[in-house]
């Protein structure tokens, strides 16, 4: 009896086991799920970088003052792509809330909030409402930034010289894409025939003249003068062409627009020429901070700051390039660097000026801001989209109309499914050097290594 008695206490404590190990397994899985929902990390391998949302947008969704929602209406195949655009909101932020309906099983529901068409809907913020016809990062952000900015601010561009346009055609000379992606992050964008103005208009947060090719008259630098002084802004881009008028007045404001050329062999991307070199923007100052791609100047000319002046370098080239003096030599194609008459680098390409006002009435006197760039062509629609040239310009604009929680890299999203790659000529000569001589070459002396040992051995 005692013997059964023993049996039958380890058959309990062996079930008594087994329940424990059954309850802190099971215990141990739902914790791990737990965690997994509240802390929900993904790693993005996909080379446009679709399943991750610019630093642009999460820091507009990180100062989200209150709840947050959007409604979208979707056709049947289509509700996966949208849901994967809102699910990436949703876990950027816990104030977004999303509703994905069917619009042709909810027809009175999008006719009650306006929409027509599949892949729209409306986001509601703050008692204000936005409606969206797009429904990917951009068009979310967009509305985004329409319902928590209070105002549009409006942008203008001067012509009348030359300037870029801000709605051609030509992928050279066109500033269309730029044009709307102001317009994307809630600008409004307009044209300012300087010469048929009185002032600059008060309401104007930045006035861009974006690559004259002919000079300004005295009276059109007198307004831009006054409005600098009554702490205007302006974003002045100047390729290398003569203008003795904005030189003379930059010169004023101890800065040295020179007439000269950019020459860079080495850094440089391929199969592109010494005259559009690679460009790196300083980290320290606000506008390139968070920005991890250089930028891409063509035809480019030094913007230097004079001796004793407040004005800053916001982009270097390399130690490679020289600013050349002889335009000549570039004309003909006989570039060479001259000690004693030539720039070395890094070579300053834009510099940031403070404008100081007059006081009135006692009152401190306004500060404008004036930015100077040796090259307008990096944001023409030909070269917008390489590497950093449309964030740096749309970082500067921010900057200049103080919007400082939109100073960060952008969506790439509506670009190729393949992602375009980049290489100086240095890093092609390296690529073509390892790739085509040294590893074949290794694999060959190796083959031959292995021959001579069989040889040998018999």
């Amino acid at each position: 009896m005692k013997l059964l008695d023993v049996f039958r206490k380890q058959a309990i404590a062996h079930w008594i086991e087994l329940a424990l190990l059954v309850f802190f397994a099971a215990g141990s899985l739902i914790l791990i799920n737990l965690i997994a929902v509240r802390h929900n990390h993904r790693i993005d391998l996909t080379p446009e970088k679709r399943y991750t949302l610019a630093d642009q947008t999460v820091q507009v969704l990180g100062k989200l003052a209150g709840p947050l929602r959007a409604t979208v209406f979707y056709r049947a195949q289509e509700k996966q792509e949208l849901q994967d655009v809102l699910e990436l909101f949703s876990r950027a932020s816990e104030k977004f809330a999303y509703e994905l309906l069917d619009l042709e099983k909810n027809p009175a529901r999008a006719e009650a909030l306006g929409i027509k068409g599949y892949g729209a809907g409306i986001m509601e913020y703050a008692g204000r409402r936005e409606k969206m016809y797009s429904v990917n990062e951009d068009g979310l952000l967009t509305a985004l930034l329409k319902l928590t900015e209070n105002r549009e601010k409006t942008v203008r561009f001067v012509k009348g010289h030359g300037e870029k346009e801000i709605a051609g055609t030509d992928t050279k000379t066109s500033y269309s894409l730029i044009s709307r992606a102001l317009q994307a992050e809630n600008y409004r964008v307009e044209e300012l025939l300087l010469m048929q103005a009185q002032t600059v208009p008060a309401d104007t947060q930045v006035l861009i003249i974006a690559g004259p090719e002919k000079d300004f008259l005295p009276r059109e630098i007198d307004m831009i003068d006054t409005y600098l002084k009554s702490g205007g802004r302006v974003l002045l881009l100047c390729d290398p062409y003569p203008l003795p008028a904005i030189e003379n007045y930059l010169k004023e404001k101890q800065i040295q627009l020179s007439r000269d050329f950019l020459i860079d062999t080495q850094s440089k991307l391929m199969a592109l020429d010494h005259l559009t070199p690679i460009i790196v923007p300083d980290k320290r100052h606000p506008i390139a901070r968070n920005m991890n791609e250089a930028i891409v100047f063509p035809v480019c000319r030094s913007v230097v700051p004079l001796e004793q002046t407040t004005a800053d370098v916001l982009a270097l080239s390399s130690q490679e390039s020289w600013a050349e003096t002889d335009t000549q030599s570039v004309r003909s194609n006989t570039i060479s660097f001259n000690p004693g008459q030539d720039m070395r680098g890094p070579v300053p390409v834009a510099v940031l000026a403070p404008v100081d006002g007059s006081a009135v009435d006692g009152k401190a006197p306004p500060q404008g801001m004036l930015i100077v760039m040796g090259n307008s062509a990096f944001a023409t629609n030909h070269y917008s989209n390489i590497l950093g040239n449309k964030d740096f310009f749309l970082n500067t604009v921010n900057w200049l109309a103080e919007k400082s929680g939109m100073l960060s890299a952008r969506s790439k999203s509506g670009g190729a499914p393949i992602s375009m790659f980049f290489l100086t000529e240095l890093q092609s000569k390296l690529v073509f050097w390892s790739a085509v001589v040294i590893e074949p070459s290794l694999v060959l002396l190796i083959g031959i290594m292995v021959v001579a040992w069989r040889r040998f051995k018999r």
